[in-house]
């Protein structure tokens, strides 16, 4: 009996090894700096700010992956131990799953050295867009705290789709619409940001290049959807994979982007950026212990 218990624990070991990529878990839970994290592998998306930050921390495994739900697979199947977001992501993941936790890795003092440009998030034109000026004076008419009660409605809409909040924080009362149309683009799956739904609760947009019957909601949109208004144009929001948003800018298949972007130097030389309409604080989530 002995040794028929023996074979079944080594088996049960190494379907475990296996299913983690044949590595031993890290907990990273306890971590109050980046020293912290030392020996675990951690995750970003690829061609983002997240990835290149990870560069910054010493003993660690580095793994890119192309979009967030990846990562949160990659999370919960134990391939890494923790992946690189901002603080608004993880109040929404967080809230979704109570398996997961994160750690507040504060930019410049624990954390990331990281700048406003690389943490907070713009809008994108095409190089040399009249908009840019535009929607620059559009923004500066929305508080901090106005952003940050939006952010938290962003937050709350994404843990239930298809529940009424109510009023949302920033609205326009201009319906004038005869300046044309606003195409924006966003991946629509980034939590709290972008993401999609079945419906038009809580004020969601069709998705124009999207399957009958699917909207986009979320801060992104809900700033997107205020620009517009205020621009007297009809907003259309098109959906795009990540490594194709600036692309579609380029070519004007879309006119802007508006999908969590950090106007970072290297995409300033292929697009021209706005102010911030949003900065937060880099994070690392986690998946707790059983």
């Amino acid at each position: 009996m002995k040794k028929l218990l023996t074979f079944i624990l080594a088996l049960v070991l190494t379907f475990s090894l296996v299913a983690c990529g044949g590595r031993q878990k890290v907990d990273i839970s306890g971590a109050k700096d980046l020293a912290g994290l030392k020996g675990a592998t951690i995750g970003a998306q690829s061609g983002t700010f997240h990835l290149t930050a990870l560069d910054q921390v010493d003993g660690i495994t580095k793994k890119d992956y192309k979009d967030f739900p990846a990562l949160l697979v990659a999370l919960n199947s134990g391939v890494i131990d923790g992946y690189v977001a901002e603080e608004p992501t993880a109040y929404a993941e967080c809230l979704k799953d109570e398996t997961l936790g994160y750690i507040s890795l504060v930019n410049n003092t624990t954390g990331f050295t990281a700048t406003e440009s690389d943490t907070g998030i713009a809008v994108a034109f095409k190089t040399g867009s009249a908009l840019v000026a535009s929607v620059n004076q559009i923004l500066a008419t929305i508080s901090d705290a106005t952003k940050k009660t939006l952010m938290e409605q962003a937050v709350q809409m994404s843990f239930n789709k298809e529940e009424s909040i109510g009023t949302l924080a920033l609205s326009s009362s201009k319906t004038d619409v005869s300046n044309g149309v606003l195409k924006i683009g966003m991946e629509c799956g980034y939590d709290p940001f972008n993401w999609t739904q079945l419906d038009d609760t809580n004020g969601a947009v069709p998705i124009k290049n999207g399957s009958v019957g699917t909207y986009a909601n979320g801060y992104d949109v809900q700033i997107a959807k205020y620009i517009a208004a205020e621009l007297g144009m009809k907003l259309e929001i098109y959906q795009y994979a990540w490594e194709g948003l600036i692309a579609a800018v380029q070519s004007s298949a879309i006119d802007g982007i508006i999908a969590g972007m950090s106007p970072t130097a290297e995409r300033e030389e292929e697009v021209d950026f706005t102010d911030c309409y949003y900065v937060s604080n880099l994070v690392i989530i986690y998946k707790k212990a059983n």
